[in-house]
């Protein structure tokens, strides 16, 4: 009967046999299949059911929570306009960089182009009267005399250009400035045979006011040049001032998002102690210590109201 009984019901199996008797091996295998939770998420999970059910039993809690979770979405709105602004201004500066290193790699360009325009505009405004004085010798109509004085005027501009070309280039900067330098000299000998012909003055008063004006129009045409020589070009400058609007624009996103999270900050403080005391009314896990559970209580108002 035994044999029989042993037989049809084959033999016994170690798994379903005392757990005294299982192999070490076995039962360290079972205690890793099936891990325990460790005690701190234990304890954060019931803060967490704790705070949730002191939310619920205090209605009047629903305002200010209301208005701490439009903070909080309003927050998440501006950090991701502040990130996007920050990005921005990187590509900015990024390619202000690079046209740095091409078109002005020494850095000597100091004058934005808009402002290196206007001076350079007003320089030849200024050169336009002693001109018109030298236009004068040429004996021509008060139109004619208009005429001659725009020709000047462009060949003065062109002199001022074409210094500023030739700079890295000696020789054709002496053949450019020889030329210019002959242009002046006969220009003085224009004015002062006007004067002494025409005006009647003497001939070292004539020479005088005729190296005068001649000295005053190569000094705006020199500094015409200088004042190129600093100009950035329309590139640099654009990419320039476009860094500097990015930065500015992440600065005022960067403080915005601060102002919002500061203010989202007040109202999980308003919030905590609101919710803290109710919460504390509920008993503590066993074995967890009153300070222990009033940490666990504030992480937990935190955790669901702030970013992060």
């Amino acid at each position: 009967m035994t044999i029989e009984t042993m037989t049809e019901q084959g033999e016994p199996d170690p798994k379903s046999a005392d757990p005294a008797l299982r192999m070490p091996a076995e039962t360290a295998q079972e205690a890793q299949a099936a891990p325990e939770p460790p005690a701190n998420a234990v304890l954060d999970a019931h803060a967490a059911d704790t705070i949730t059910r002191a939310v619920h039993k205090q209605p009047a809690m629903a305002t200010e929570i209301k208005a701490t979770l439009r903070t909080r979405v309003y927050v998440q709105e501006l950090g991701r306009r502040a990130a996007a602004a920050e990005a921005k201004a990187a590509d900015a500066e990024l390619r202000e960089s690079n046209l740095a290193v091409k078109l002005d790699p020494g850095e000597r360009r100091s004058l934005p182009f808009a402002l290196g325009a206007t001076i350079v505009v007003a320089l030849v405004t200024l050169d336009a009267f002693p001109l018109n004085w030298a236009a004068q010798a040429f004996g021509l109509d008060s139109d004619g005399t208009w005429v001659v004085t725009v020709i000047l005027l462009i060949a003065s501009v062109g002199a001022m250009l074409g210094i500023e070309l030739t700079r890295g280039h000696s020789r054709r900067r002496g053949i450019l400035i020889a030329v210019v330098a002959a242009g002046f000299l006969a220009l003085l000998g224009l004015r002062t045979n006007y004067l002494t012909a025409v005006a009647g003055d003497s001939f070292p008063v004539a020479v005088f006011q005729s190296a005068l004006l001649t000295a005053i129009s190569a000094g705006l045409v020199l500094c015409g040049s200088a004042v190129l020589t600093r100009t950035q070009s329309v590139r640099y400058s654009r990419a320039r001032a476009a860094t500097r609007r990015a930065a500015r624009a992440a600065e005022d996103a960067r403080n915005a998002h601060g102002v919002a999270a500061d203010k989202l900050e007040r109202h999980i403080g308003t919030l905590h102690q609101m919710i803290l005391p109710e919460a504390l009314r509920y008993a503590a896990p066993e074995g967890v210590g009153h300070a222990n559970w009033t940490a666990a209580l504030e992480q937990a108002i935190r955790a669901l109201f702030s970013l992060t």
